[in-house]
Parts: structure tokens; C-alpha cells; sequence
């Protein structure tokens, strides 16, 4: 049976959960772990929180801490083959998207045999990979929450794979991780979350359920993200950044993503540009283009960033007014940095290559309005002018 809403996930959430790990992992009668991080993560502290944690619980841990930006499926085969060897029962993430892709992945491969690329198509049935607990240190990709993972191939090519099978089976939601972020990675990371509530609220997947959930998310960001870029230290708006992101998460099973996320992971494959920065060049475009087929809907999203309407605007018209206003609170609110701080503009003959690729690009299953190559090229001439 198809059900419309599932959430299998238990949650830990609320300032100092993350000292409950180790008990977490004692009740579930995990001897051995393996802790999944990245070296920025285990130099802030936030490592040592957990094992901690684990050590006053008395259960043991081996730390895999590769953990690389945009996860190469090399570094999650490494993981996999090193968690085998330390006969490890469980794996925790500890991090940001890329720690919670990879942590993902590895715990996979614990029960699932091959590579993690074996898992790109439908071809390799995969066995439920329980055992998966994760902790977020940023309010982003809501990865701890969501049904899959993104994995780079050995050809630079950014590879969503659906992993129901594979989500995390217990999350440790703790604000405090969160707080002190720097203003740019704060920004970067909440426009991720934006991105993840409008797609899903403006996708062809979207239903009156996951749009309660989604309207909810885009209210949140434009209310707390603004405060945590400005006041880092603040508890109040990272726990409505964290808990937005984590919602947003799980509205990636049932809303989607779609044309936004393909521009995003194109740019990030072939200019190197961050998610979060990818997300939020690529969403105020989309979101015009898409407005002729989703008039309302578009509207709705423009109001809630303070937007007047009539009623007398055209699709276009409105879709204008919303990108304009999109790219305002991107820019003057959060101050966020240009697409000229990570890449120049390509020459014609990679952007040409990059439309092909969106177009092709599998989120945009879910668009509401078909993207064509030349659709593409157009967006990306406007992101790199």
C-alpha cells in the first residue's frame, strides 16, 4: 500500500540531545560504531561531543573522517570497506549533507554487497540498511530526513540514487550544533532549505498535504534565516532553521525537488559551486520560468516575500516580481556571495553542454513546466550575468 505521508525516523530533538547519543546506541545493543565526519566538523568539537557520548556509554567507536564536499563514490567504497573491517553495528553522521550522504552510503554497503555506484539505477534490489543514526551540524540539505543520497562518480557527475532502504533510522536534532555558524555557511545552507520548500511546494509531485508542510518551511526561512545569519549565537532561530531543514528533508520523498536542483547539481559538477550557493543562484530563475504553468502557486510564494499583486498581472509579470524578489532577500538580506566569488561565466561551448545536461538531468521529472536545452541556456546566462 502506497501511503500518502510516511515517517519511520525516530527523533532526538532539543538543546544538549547530542549527549544522548551513546545511550541511544547502548539501548539499541550497538557494541561498535563507526562516527562518519569531515575534518572541519572533528576540528570545531562537535566529534568529541559525540564520542563522548559513545565512551561514557561504554561503546566502542572507529572514526572515518574523509568526509569530502560533493561525496566522490571512492571515499563512500573506502568508508564501506573500512566500517566491514572494524565489524561496526551501527554508523552515526556527524555533519553537514556531505557527512550524512556519505555516512549514508556506507551503511548501505554494510548491508548490501558491490559498490555504492552499483546503486545508481534500478538494476541492484537493495536490502534495508538499518542502523543509520544522524546528526546534523548545519540546517540544509535535511539529508538526516530524506529518501536519498547524492554521490559524485569517477566522471565528475553528480548522482542522485533513491535510497528508501537506506534513511536514517534515528535522528539527533540538537540546535546547539548549529550554533555559531559562520554568517556565509548559515546563509548558503538555509537557501538550501528554501530551495528544498518551494520545489517541493511548485513540483508536479506536490499535494494539499506536503504543501502544509512546504508553505510552513518557506514562512520559517524568510522569518529565521535572516536572524541566524545576523545573530550566529542565538539559539531561537537555528532551532526554526534546523527543524524547517529537517522537514524539508522529508518532503524530498513526497514533493520533490525538480528543475532548481537539476541547475544546482550541474553547476555544482561543472563549476565547482557549493549546493547551497547552487541552490540559491538557480531558484529565483526557475521559479520565473516556471510561473506560466503554475500561476497561483507562484503568486502564493511571491506574498509570502511580500509581494503585491492585483490580479491583473500576467504569469510572466508575476514570475518576474517573485525572482526579483527571491534574488532581494538572497542578496541584500543575506548578503549572500556572488556566483562570481566561485566561477566566471563558461564559454558557449561548456554552457551548451551544461543545458544538454539539465535538460536530461533527473529532477526534471518533476518540473512543472519542460525545460528544454535552450531553457537551460538561458538560465545559466542569466545566473553568470
Amino acid at each position: 500500500m502506497e501511503f500518502t505521508l510516511l515517517q519511520e525516523a525516530r527523533i532526538l530533538y532539543g538543546a544538549g540531545k547530542v549527549q544522548e547519543t551513546g545511550a541511544l546506541l547502548r539501548r539499541l545493543g550497538v557494541d561498535k560504531a563507526l562516527v562518519v565526519c569531515d575534518e572541519g566538523v572533528k576540528k570545531a568539537g562537535i566529534v568529541e561531543r559525540v564520542t563522548n557520548s559513545l565512551t561514557q556509554a561504554r561503546v566502542e567507536f572507529a572514526l572515518f573522517d574523509k568526509v569530502q564536499a560533493d561525496p566522490p563514490s571512492e571515499v563512500v567504497d573506502e568508508g564501506a570497506a573500512f566500517c566491514r573491517a572494524e565489524r561496526c553495528g551501527a554508523v552515526i553522521a556527524v555533519g553537514g549533507g556531505s557527512s550524512i550522504d556519505t555516512a549514508k552510503g556506507i551503511n548501505l554497503l554494510r548491508c548490501n554487497p558491490g559498490k555504492i555506484m552499483d546503486y545508481a539505477g534500478p538494476k541492484n534490489e537493495m536490502k534495508k540498511a538499518g542502523g543509520l543514526v544522524a546528526i546534523p551540524t548545519t540546517a540544509g540539505t535535511g539529508s538526516e530526513l530524506s529518501d536519498g543520497l547524492v554521490i559524485t562518480s569517477p566522471e565528475h557527475v553528480k548522482c542522485p540514487i533513491l535510497a528508501t532502504n537506506a534513511m536514517a533510522e534515528y535522528i539527533v536534532l540538537d540546535p546547539l550544533l548549529t550554533v555559531g555558524l559562520p554568517a556565509g555557511l548559515t546563509a548558503s545552507t538555509g537557501m538550501d532549505v528554501l530551495a528544498h520548500a518551494v520545489e517541493s511546494y511548485t513540483s508536479t509531485a506536490a499535494s494539499v498535504p506536503t504543501d502544509q508542510i512546504s508553505e510552513g518551511n518557506i514562512r520559517s526561512v524568510i522569518q529565521w534565516l535572516p536572524l541566524a545569519v545576523s545573530y550566529p549565537d542565538a539559539v531561537k532561530p537555528r532551532e526554526h532553521m534546523a527543524v524547517a531543514s529537517m522537514l524539508g528533508g522529508w518532503m524530498l520523498r513526497y514533493g520533490h525537488t525538480h528543475a532548481g536542483h537539476s541547475v544546482a547539481h550541474i553547476l555544482g559538477a561543472r563549476c565547482g559551486i557549493p549546493h547551497g550557493y547552487a541552490c540559491a543562484y538557480a531558484l529565483p530563475w526557475v521559479l520565473e520560468f516556471n510561473a506560466p504553468a503554475l500561476p497561483e502557486k507562484t503568486a502564493a510564494v511571491g506574498r509570502m516575500f511580500g509581494c503585491s499583486f492585483t490580479g491583473a498581472e500576467t504569469p510572466r509579470q508575476a514570475g518576474m516580481a517573485v525572482r526579483r524578489a527571491v534574488i532581494a532577500f538572497r542578496d541584500e538580506t543575506l548578503r549572500l556571495r556572488p556566483v562570481s566569488g566561485f566561477a566566471e561565466r563558461p564559454d558557449d561551448g561548456m554552457l551548451d553542454r551544461m543545458a544538454a545536461e539539465i535538460e536530461m538531468e533527473l529532477f526534471q521529472a518533476f518540473n512543472p513546466r519542460r525545460m528544454k536545452k535552450e531553457d537551460a541556456r538561458i538560465i545559466l546566462e542569466n545566473i553568470f550575468s
